[in-house]
């Protein structure tokens, strides 16, 4: 390889391009070697110099410890919420019935839809493919939609309950009179969840584990940041009014933001909606116009073939708009 270099450069290049390599190599070798050696002793010496600094920095560092230790495990409990069982979305929801009715309820909706999508032709494998999607499927999703109201109803009205307590605690009442006052003077479900705090620490409950259960039944990030305000503020004190303002700041920027995103994503939605819906809304009306003519997707082995992998790239493509639309704050 050498020699192929020397014949294509000559003799004079290769001297030149070796010497050059060569000094290149030793170059950094020095520059490594010493340029750590410099950078330690630098290291050291402003280690020295910001010794004080470091001490006197300490009760920061110390707060902003606590308070990420606070954000991981508010957000380890978060996890664990996504993956709530039906009774607990049914107390978020404030709805009284139990699991097993409502499953049973949409059961017999289900067996009334396989019922009449059978007298209308259609497979009975078909039909009572549906049976699972109303059992386990569409309870939680109305569930789950109740919980969405109250949450928007929620998030609408505590920044205002935030500032009752700001002022409440200015003119100088304790942090659970102030509460206290809010659970009064707020409308749903603020002013539930406010009293289902002060009752709770009412009865001997600390403070964190009252807002812990708060979180637990409303787990929404402002309700997340409104803890950790209050656990922080109680173990390291400060000013609560002007933490409590801050916040009050904070959610309404940030109800803002969600306000902004939703007006611009509000036309890749509607796009989203119209493509994924589009084709069920064909595929009615060619059953409505010509019933013989769709039947062969359910009655032939190369249709259901077909219906399988449309519904299998339907599904893909609804889920790849879904996460591209869904922006989380």
């Amino acid at each position: 390889m050498f020699e192929a270099i020397s014949t294509a450069l000559g003799s004079t290049a290769t001297i030149y391009l070796t010497g050059g390599l060569a000094f290149l190599s030793v170059y950094g070798f020095m520059y490594a070697a010493f340029g750590m050696q410099a950078t330690n002793n630098g290291l050291s010496r402003l280690n020295i110099r910001t010794d004080k600094d470091t001490k006197g920095n300490k009760n920061v560092t110390d707060r902003r410890k606590e308070i990420q230790d606070q954000l991981r495990k508010q957000e380890d409990q978060a996890r664990k919420d996504n993956k709530a069982s039906l009774e607990m979305m049914l107390t978020r929801a404030r709805m009284t019935i139990s699991p097993l009715k409502l499953r049973a309820i949409f059961a017999l909706i289900g067996c009334a839809v396989v019922f009449l999508l059978q007298s209308k032709g259609v497979p009975l494998l078909f039909a009572l493919a549906v049976l699972p999607v109303f059992i386990f499927i569409l309870p939680q999703k109305f569930v789950k939609f109740h919980i969405n109201r109250i949450h928007k109803r929620f998030i609408a009205l505590f920044p205002d309950a935030i500032d009752v307590l700001v002022r409440g605690v200015r003119t100088g009442l304790p942090v659970g009179e102030g509460m206290r006052l809010v659970a009064r003077e707020m409308p749903e479900p603020v002013a539930t969840e406010f009293k289902l705090l002060t009752d709770a620490t009412a009865v001997g409950v600390t403070l964190e584990d009252a807002l812990q259960r708060m979180f637990i039944r409303m787990p929404l990030p402002e309700v997340n940041f409104f803890n950790i305000v209050l656990t922080i503020q109680k173990q390291t004190g400060g000013n609560l009014s002007e933490a409590l303002g801050n916040l009050s700041t904070t959610l309404r920027d940030r109800k803002k933001l969600k306000l902004k995103i939703k007006a611009l994503s509000s036309e890749a939605k509607a796009s989203a909606m119209i493509i994924g819906s589009l084709p069920f809304v064909l595929a009615c009306v060619l059953y409505a116009v010509a019933p013989d003519y769709l039947g062969l997707l359910f009655t032939t082995k190369e249709g259901n073939m077909l219906l399988g992998a449309g519904g299998c790239w339907m599904g893909i493509g609804i889920f790849a708009m879904y996460s591209m639309i869904d922006i989380e704050i």
